[in-house]
């Protein structure tokens, strides 16, 4: 969920990926001060300008709010998350954020274009996309965050069990998406009518369900320690190695077990 959830995954794949081996900038106490950058404070989001991003795919920004207002969505804003900027400078990116004619649902949707040098040589060989043209549907429902998007096998960390996630390939058309989506909602509703879901209409409301969103994710994550045993071993399609076990407990800033 959201531009930093996702971009916390690309990362963990990076280190997955180069087999925990520590090089400098990666190690599992870097790694765990980008979590706790990311989810120790609340996100700075502020209203920005096409125009700011030339590196951005601007034709698929206007294709997403061109195709969702015919649908009867309604743009609301372009914003900058200038906590995650800050973090990752050299992939700074904006979001542009819509919501449907009910106000139940809002869209997220972002190009990404990870950039590093161990990212680029990960892009070679094929383990990361290159660009990344995500569109993301949220409805809240009682505590429930209802998420659909065109993020599988880009996605690496588990969301918290509150949020219930659909991932489509990265390909998906954005019609298929908003569909998927509104059947998801649609299904609810007729299968739980008492459930009614929270509302968003204006740019406020939004961030402040954006912002309940951040919350829960925090909180599963210091729940979890950062990344969880479950999480790694499945990156890697196995039980961790001692070294792998080693960059566990740098992460999650446990100590080593004892000898019995």
């Amino acid at each position: 969920m959201e531009v930093f959830f996702l971009m916390m995954g690309l990362w963990l794949v990076v280190a997955v990926a180069l087999g925990m081996r520590r090089p400098p900038g990666l190690g599992g106490s870097a790694l765990r001060a980008r979590l706790d950058a990311v989810y120790g404070e609340p996100h700075e989001l502020a209203r920005v300008t096409a125009a700011a991003f030339p590196e951005a795919d601007l034709e698929f920004y206007d294709r997403v709010r061109t195709d969702l207002v015919a649908r009867g969505y309604t743009w609301l804003a372009d914003v900058e998350d200038l906590t995650m900027s800050r973090i990752y400078p050299q992939n700074r990116t904006f979001m542009r954020l819509l919501v449907d004619a009910g106000g139940m649902i809002r869209v997220s949707a972002y190009h990404l274009h990870p950039r590093g040098v161990v990212v680029s040589l990960l892009q070679v060989v094929q383990l990361m996309p290159r660009h990344l043209r995500v569109v993301e549907l949220v409805s809240e429902v009682r505590g429930t965050f209802l998420v659909t998007s065109n993020t599988h096998g880009i996605d690496r960390l588990e969301p918290p069990p509150e949020a219930k996630v659909d991932r489509l390939p990265l390909k998906t058309p954005i019609a298929e998406v908003v569909a998927r989506h509104e059947g998801r909602i649609t299904e609810l509703l007729r299968a739980h009518p008492e459930r009614s879901p929270t509302t968003f209409e204006t740019f406020e409301e939004v961030l402040a369900s954006m912002a309940r969103a951040h919350i829960m994710m925090a909180r599963h994550r210091q729940k979890v320690g950062g990344i969880s045993r479950d999480e790694l071993e499945r990156l890697k399609g196995r039980p961790l190695s001692a070294t792998e076990e080693a960059f566990l407990r740098e992460v999650q800033g446990s100590s080593a077990p004892k000898p019995t």
